[in-house]
């Protein structure tokens, strides 16, 4: 494959051209090579050009005077308006459109229709950067909920709309609304042909520009029908143009720059519309299973999975597929469609296809029972072997083992005693999982006291499902955690297995110890905690009274109901919250622009990501504050899924812990591409610093989920990871 650049940037010694398996892309937005030309627009998937703090339309960087008002901005924006909005406001009205922008994006995304009349103001703003800006805003004010006057305001722009981008950002926002009736998918259906009707009309360069919006918007759309209304004969046509874009001169996104990956992209986004509602044709599916691109005949692969879309032909085709990303689907689509008659010889095939992703899915296929039993337990007892071989990875013959415990008990005895001796806690873990399949409960209660949270936490989930209640001392012990994932399975085994109210007090005191802590990301274990007491009984008003001035809003609302419940008189919550952290000043600004964060893979290699303060200032800059402190170094990447992301970054190793304070969300206009850098949430507003790193374009992500960085070096390292994999150390680094 070949390799395409497009700018560069330097950062301390390190040239990024953000390679991406054989393959680079572009410099960030706010490199000094970075411009606003059409051909960098395509290539980081940026709707709106030139709106972004960084570099303003041009190569000089920004200005003093970007960053002061982005600052002021950041800050506002950070408080959701609650010290007001005045200085967002007021930057409405600068003359300098990188600002206007920057202010119409933070009303947005307070998430508030009542901003949408100072929206709808501005869609008539001179600069094309805005008008693209207000429409992702005003998507964004009604996120979820009923678009109200949004889907006119935006429709009627199309019509008088010159500017390839604005149109383009137009179909994106038009096709993520949520439509309630099939009366309102029917107008938003129109308005998309509407913009398509105008491409022709375009250019070559900017006619990217508006298809890949286009492209967006139509995926969107056809996503949000969940199968129940196809696309008009109208936009069906538009979306099967959209899905033969190439550019010219180039074979595929792997070569000639970032129009071959903007093309690319389109093609993606079109196929994966006809796959959403069920309208790839067969032919339309075999001719796209020779698109250069992988992404193209993923989602190809994807359809067949789905709806049995010419199997015979796809899921042949996808099994060979030299890029195991399309292997990973064609296994999917083989375990539904081609199993059920043909057994599993393709799957077992996988067990050792040699790509760890392809491995993962083929391993856990694998687990339930096939036609013919005995290669199927060859094949994963010979997995199994390998963890013996201290060159071998760990991670197969760990699921390996864990998939022989369900189809053949008998088998993974000797298996699940050793690894439940293995040094590494992540195969502990696994033996726990596979003992809880054999009802291994001597395994389990051992390992229930495991030096290790998630070991123990396995350990446990196991004897509830074999022992039950005769597990109840060991849940109760696990209460004297400060793991929150442990506590939070304890204490619901404890409810699930007849716990009386003599196991009050422990509760109490373990929800006393977690708020002691003042850790908001914590509050999953506090609730689970609250909803504990309130199952047993036992409590006094006395107990709960004081969490309802708790600095977690939801914490104290769960305490006044139990009391209002206890007592019969209504409790009213009076939540007091944590100080704020200060956000990001204007010349923390500029470093965060210039910086990036290096991560030192233990035994595989580098992971660079360059910061993107210009899309989400305070992640960002938490991120890099984090790195520098050391806070990232020795820490896991604890989930891998192919074909998705990998996510790490838990000082335990898993979902429920990260740094003490919550993040806001910060949403923007950039798409999920593979290779974007996001923020693991658990609920809006709930950013806990852990990272993810996305695996493939995961657009379904878009609008909901922060992202705050770019990978420009290591995306093949990326791919490597597995679960895990240490980081050994982080570093910033500033050019």
């Amino acid at each position: 494959m070949g390799t395409f650049r497009m700018g560069s940037l330097r950062v301390r010694g390190w040239a990024a051209t953000s390679r991406v398996g054989s393959r680079a892309l572009p410099a960030r937005v706010g490199s000094r090579a970075a411009t606003c030309s059409v051909g960098h627009v395509l290539a980081t998937g940026l709707v709106a050009a030139c709106t972004v703090v960084a570099a303003g339309c041009g190569s000089e960087p920004a200005s003093s005077e970007h960053y002061a008002a982005y600052a002021e901005i950041v800050a506002e924006e950070d408080a959701r308006g609650g010290g007001g909005l005045d200085r967002v406001r007021a930057h409405l009205g600068s003359a300098d459109p990188t600002v206007r922008a920057m202010a119409v994006r933070a009303l947005g995304r307070m998430e508030d229709p009542g901003q949408l009349a100072q929206l709808g103001e501005m869609l008539d703003d001179p600069d094309p950067g805005v008008r693209a800006m207000v429409a992702t805003a005003m998507a964004q004010a009604v996120y979820g909920d009923d678009p109200g006057p949004v889907p006119a305001a935006l429709t009627m722009r199309t019509g008088s709309e010159a500017d390839p981008a604005v149109l383009g950002s137009l179909a994106t926002n038009l096709g993520r609304l949520t439509f309630s009736s099939r009366k309102e998918r029917a107008a938003g259906d129109e308005a998309l042909v509407s913009v398509a009707v105008r491409l022709p009309t375009l250019g070559d360069d900017p006619g990217l520009v508006a298809r890949l919006g286009l492209a967006r918007g139509i995926e969107a759309f056809a996503r949000g029908s969940q199968g129940d209304q196809p696309l008009s004969a109208e936009l069906l046509d538009a979306t099967a143009s959209l899905s033969s874009v190439s550019a010219a001169g180039d074979p595929g996104s792997d070569a000639g720059g970032g129009r071959a990956l903007a093309a690319a992209r389109i093609r993606r986004l079109a196929t994966a519309a006809l796959v959403h509602t069920g309208q790839l044709a067969p032919a339309d599916a075999v001719r796209l299973l020779g698109d250069p691109d992988w992404g193209v005949r993923r989602q190809v692969v994807i359809g067949t999975a789905r709806h049995g879309t010419a199997p015979g032909e796809v899921i042949t085709a996808g099994l060979e597929d030299p890029d195991p990303r399309v292997r990973v689907e064609a296994l999917r689509a083989y375990d539904r469609w081609t199993r059920p008659e043909e057994g599993c010889d393709a799957i077992l095939r996988g067990v050792d296809d040699g790509d760890p992703h392809v491995e993962a899915i083929a391993i856990g296929l694998a687990a339930r029972p096939c036609p013919d039993p005995e290669p199927q337990r060859q094949a994963l007892a010979a997995k199994v072997a390998e963890m013996d071989d201290p060159d071998a990875d760990w991670p197969g013959p760990a699921r390996a083992l864990h998939a022989l415990a369900g189809i053949a008990p008998g088998d993974a005895g000797d298996g699940v005693a050793r690894a439940a001796r293995h040094t590494n806690p992540f195969v502990r873990a696994w033996a726990a999982r596979a003992a809880a399949l054999t009802g291994d409960a001597a395994v389990l209660t051992g390992l229930s006291d495991d030096s290790d949270a998630n070991v123990r936490e396995a350990a446990l989930r196991g004897l509830g499902a074999v022992g039950g209640g005769g597990g109840r001392d060991a849940y109760a012990a696990a209460l004297e955690s400060d793991d929150p994932q442990l506590v939070t399975t304890a204490t619901r085994l404890l409810v699930e297995h007849g716990a009386g109210e003599t196991s009050v007090p422990a509760l109490l005191a373990a929800l006393a110890r977690f708020t002691a802590a003042q850790r908001e990301t914590e509050r999953d274990a506090r609730v689970a905690l609250l909803d504990g007491i309130g199952a047993v009984g036992g409590f006094s008003s006395d107990d709960l009274g004081p969490y309802l001035a708790d600095f977690d809003p939801v914490v104290a609302d769960r305490a006044a109901a139990l009391l209002t419940e206890l007592t019969g008189t209504v409790h009213e919550a009076a939540p007091r919250r944590l100080p704020r952290a200060g956000t990001p000043d204007e010349v923390r600004l500029g470093v965060l622009q210039r910086s990036a964060v290096r991560l030192h893979m233990a035994g595989l290699g580098d992971i660079v990501i360059a910061l993107r303060p210009d899309l989400a200032a305070t992640n960002a800059d938490r991120f890099a504050r984090l790195a520098s402190e050391g806070h990232f170094d020795g820490l896991t990447f604890h989930r891998v899924e192919p074909n998705f992301v990998i996510q790490g970054g838990s000082p335990h190793a898993n979902e429920y812990a990260g740094d003490g304070p919550y993040t806001r969300d910060e949403i923007s206009d950039q798409a999920h591409w593979r290779g974007t850098v996001g923020l693991s949430t658990r609920g809006r507003d709930t950013g806990d610093a852990q990272i993810f790193i996305n695996l493939t374009d995961n657009v379904r992500l878009d609008f909901n989920y922060t992202i705050y960085g770019d990978v420009v070096e290591g995306m093949e390292i990326v791919d490597a990871v597995q679960e895990g994999a240490v980081i050994e150390r982080a570093e910033v680094i500033v050019r």
